[in-house]
């Protein structure tokens, strides 16, 4: 008996751990700064920018490649 009350105890811990976690990841969130529509419209520009420029080297790259590639076979 006293072994399923022990089991019993240690569920109820590891609820409240989780339920403080819980809070404390509340707690957090409300700190947080949330970009504005104009931040994230900024940046996700960046980014797409980014990522053709870097797409262009790559293909740039690999035409480079090809062609030395195929000059030599």
């Amino acid at each position: 008996m006293a072994n399923h009350a022990e089991k019993a105890r240690l569920e109820f811990a590891k609820i409240d751990k989780l339920i403080m976690f819980l809070k404390d990841v509340r707690g957090e969130v409300v700190k947080v700064t949330w970009p504005g529509r104009e931040e994230v419209k900024s940046a996700t520009l960046v980014v797409i920018i980014v990522c053709i420029f870097v797409a262009m080297v790559i293909w740039l790259i690999d035409s480079v490649i090809k062609l030395g590639v195929e000059s030599i076979f």
